[in-house]
Parts: C-alpha cells; structure tokens; sequence
C-alpha cells in the first residue's frame, strides 16, 4: 500500500523539532471540553460572525464554511461523550459585569467597535445544535483562556481528569489559549483539527502544526472516535 496522505497541517511537521513525546489514549480520565460555540461568534446571525459578514463578506466566507463542518463534529463528539457517560465541559465567553469592566482593559477599549456580551445576554448562549445538558458544567469565562481566572481547573482535576480533548472556536485564539493554559497545568491535550474553527485556512493550518510540535496531539473526529471505540471494546 502507498503512504497515506498528509493532511494539511502535516506537511512540514517532519521539518519542526518535536518537543514532546507520545502519550496513550485513555478513555477513563478524558473530558471533552467545548470552547465558545456560542451564538454570539459561531451563528451568522449574532454577534461577531453577522459583523464579520458585514464588514467583509469574501473573508467571512472560509468561517462560516468551517463552521458548517465544525458544528455537526463537535455534535457527533457531544453524543460520543454522552453515550459513554465520559465528562463534557464547556467555556463560554462573556462579560459578567453589565459594562464590560471585568474585560481585559484592551478589550474594554474596543467595545464600541466589536461590542462584548455579557453572561445575561442571548448571545452568550451555547448554539442550540450543541446546547449543554444536565451534568455538564459551562464555566464563564471574560478571558481567552478558559483555565484563567476560573475554576475550571479546580474541577477537572476533582473529576479526576488528565486528558483534556479540545474543539471550538477560535482556534488559534480562545481554543489555542485555553489549550496551552492546559497544557501548563499538566494536562495531557488532543486537539481536533476538524472540530475547531477560525478566521483563515492559514491560521486553521500553522495552530495545528504547531501544536502537534510542541504540545500534544492532533485528531480528527472520527479517528478519536474510532480510537476510544476500540479502546471501550477492550475493557
């Protein structure tokens, strides 16, 4: 059989130094968490993705073509998890004071801009395709990093968790922030390449790369899927 083909993130990986070793994959202390899919950034309706559309059509055509994908991937991860009664968290990103002031002062700077939202807002709801249910914490969070200024890390390692699955958006931003911030800690993180969504293919690319490089691992849904199926069949 010939060599399979690279994905896009794949190619160049052999030219980078890898940091990091290889770890197993582990169904029993593995969460899923869900990174600001939220009607305010992820529906075209609301929010940042309606201004993108907006300010600048043609560039907003690649996100919300991701999201297309992305959307139905972090459903099918979403029931996966549920199925197999594994721990599902989410991050939701939103002001928690009326005026944005617990915002990063940069941030509060550009709000007449790129309005903010806060916890009490429509917007800062989980898109209903993927919408929480019982037992499944949704942290706040007015930071990129969901780790920060949280208790997310507190509960986590309570729950017994080590490996931390990530999908979202925006990958190269509150995904990639919160993913690092994890990896900080100690954990043990896969990112999914098609479950995690940002602005341009190149940043979609290099965040990728980049994280197989120095940080951990990186998935696409149906290969972690079939990974922990195996896995489970074995117990």
């Amino acid at each position: 059989m010939g060599e399979s083909v690279k994905k896009a993130w794949q190619k160049g990986l052999d030219r980078i130094p890898q940091a990091v070793g290889e770890f197993p994959i582990e169904p029993a202390n593995m969460a899923l968490l869900v990174i600001d899919m939220q009607y305010y950034v992820a529906h075209p309706d609301y929010g940042v993705l309606k201004n993108y559309i907006a300010s600048d059509p043609e560039a907003a055509q690649y996100y919300s073509d991701r999201l297309k994908i992305v959307i139905p991937n972090c459903a099918a991860l979403l029931a996966f998890f549920r199925e197999q009664k594994m721990r599902i968290f989410f991050g939701a990103f939103g002001a928690s004071l009326l005026d944005g002031a617990d915002l990063h002062p940069l941030r509060q700077a550009r709000l007449k801009e790129v309005p903010a939202f806060t916890t009490e807002d429509f917007e800062f709801k989980v898109l209903e395709e993927l919408k929480p249910q019982r037992d499944e914490l949704v942290v706040p969070k007015a930071t990129r990093s969901a780790f920060s200024g949280t208790s997310l890390d507190h509960r986590m390692r309570m729950a017994g968790i080590d490996t931390v699955v990530v999908v979202g958006t925006a990958t190269d931003v509150c995904v990639g922030s919160t993913a690092r911030s994890a990896w900080d800690l100690g954990y043990k993180i896969i990112m999914i390449d098609d479950a995690t969504a940002t602005f341009t293919e190149e940043d979609q690319i290099y965040t990728m790369r980049n994280w197989a490089a120095f940080f951990g691992k990186v998935m696409d849904t149906d290969e972690l899927i079939s990974t922990l199926q195996e896995k489970l069949q074995k117990r």
